[in-house]
């Protein structure tokens, strides 16, 4: 699912991030490379979001943390509450290893005390296996990766106040936010078109007094 918002010039239209004329002359500035983007950043940043350009268009994809931070796994009991099972009693256990680890048993065996006992062995490491596939594809992709963060960053701020055509305004910047990007992927995350996106959104950030910033990098 893929939708768009998009940064104009106060005054032209209702709906959308409004931005002053005297600001927009700047955004223009940024787009067509007679300014550096770093000109609307603030003063003292509080945190950063990364803004890194993509190989093939002029689309810069948003990462709210570094770009190439590795994942911070859960470890195996964080992993047990995440999915709604509680790690302190020993009929949840018994069904969170009967639906994630029945593999484990054989034929016609039910789960016993030692099963439990050395599951709870394994409440301090991070998840492996099947439980770490499961968390990358959903609980990862979906809402903690850096593009996901930044996503529902972004998705949370008020960028748009309606729906327009932009083909008849003088749009400044665009943004898309997408969920999967294909038949089957929960690849979450949100791309900007051009500098003067960037330079737009950084002025909305600050507008917002957010305290952060738009580094802008390449793959």
């Amino acid at each position: 699912m893929k939708r768009r918002y998009f940064l104009s010039i106060t005054g032209l239209f209702s709906g959308a991030c409004l931005i002053p004329p005297s600001v927009a002359q700047r955004i223009k500035q940024i787009g067509s490379g007679l300014a550096q983007p770093g000109i609307l950043s603030p003063e003292n940043p509080c945190g950063s979001i990364y803004a890194i350009q993509n190989y093939s268009d002029s689309a810069y994809t948003l990462y709210m943390g570094h770009p190439s931070a590795e994942p911070d796994y859960p470890t195996l009991e964080d992993f047990i509450e995440m999915k709604g099972y509680d790690s302190r009693e020993d009929a949840a256990l018994k069904k969170f290893f009967l639906e994630w680890r029945e593999s484990e048993l054989d034929e016609g065996e039910t789960v016993t005390k030692e099963h439990l006992r050395q599951l709870r062995t394994e409440f301090d490491t991070p998840i492996e296996g099947s439980e770490r596939s499961h968390w990358l594809d959903w609980d990862y992709e979906m809402h903690e990766s850096p593009m996901a963060q930044a996503y529902h960053f972004m998705e949370n701020l008020p960028l748009s106040s309606g729906e327009f055509d932009e083909h008849n305004h003088d749009v400044l910047g665009e943004l898309s936010f997408v969920e999967g990007d294909q038949p089957g992927s929960n690849l979450t995350y949100c791309e900007a078109y051009g500098a003067e996106s960037i330079a737009a959104i950084q002025h909305r950030l600050n507008e917002l007094k957010t305290g952060m910033q738009v580094v802008i990098g390449q793959h």
